[in-house]
């Protein structure tokens, strides 16, 4: 589902994303993995989010109940907590 686009990084500054399917898996170099394709708002490209972590998935079940089940036209800024490579992610509305 993701042959043409490539994975957004998130970094410490907020991103605005727009998720534009459903989530579908990816065969990477550590198994399978959960992934959906996004938007970015202010470049307007396509990108796909890894689901993995537990910070984002968390945030994103919440609002993925409150929008009938589904993930599709969720709507969100995205950033990591600080700079090191494992920090978990904010996720606001």
């Amino acid at each position: 589902m993701n042959d043409n686009i490539s994975a957004l990084k998130i970094d410490i500054e907020p991103k605005r994303l727009l998720i534009t399917s459903e989530p579908y898996v990816i065969f990477t170099v550590r198994g399978y993995q959960a992934a959906v394709n996004v938007i970015e708002r202010k470049t307007r490209r396509e990108y796909f989010i890894y689901l993995s972590a537990q910070s984002l998935a968390v945030a994103l079940q919440k609002m993925q109940e409150e929008n009938s089940g589904k993930m599709l036209g969720l709507e969100f800024w995205v950033r990591r907590k600080d700079s090191t490579k494992f920090s978990g992610y904010v996720i606001e509305e």
